[in-house]
């Protein structure tokens, strides 16, 4: 599992699309290990949290670069996608006006 994770990785940074069979069991093992980890965190300055909202960023970048999803593949995986986001906008101070006030504020203080 490890070398197709590798594999997928290094199609992924050569901007490669990637086979469904390859990039599907990735992304969706991602996802839901980025809900767990935003399901525990329980602060925005969570390593858990900043965990997750990296998945969500790396998922949102690769997503696309997969060819030949199913109609229900994509949708599945946008589903979590979804899932990934609101479990992070659950986080204490996780919705995302609140979080841009919150760093805007923290970086005026320093």
């Amino acid at each position: 599992m490890r070398v197709l994770h590798a594999l997928f990785l290094l199609a992924v940074a050569a901007e490669i699309s990637v086979p469904a069979a390859l990039g599907l069991p990735m992304i969706a093992t991602e996802l839901d290990r980025g809900i767990a980890m935003a399901n525990v965190a329980a602060t925005l300055e969570s390593v858990f949290y900043e965990e997750a909202e990296e998945v969500y960023s790396q998922v949102r970048t690769v997503l696309p670069k997969v060819t030949g999803l199913s109609p229900a593949d994509q949708t599945a995986l946008e589903t979590k996608v979804t899932d990934l986001r609101m479990a992070l906008e659950l986080v204490p101070g996780g919705d995302l006006r609140n979080r841009r006030t919150t760093e805007k504020k923290r970086l005026s203080l320093k």
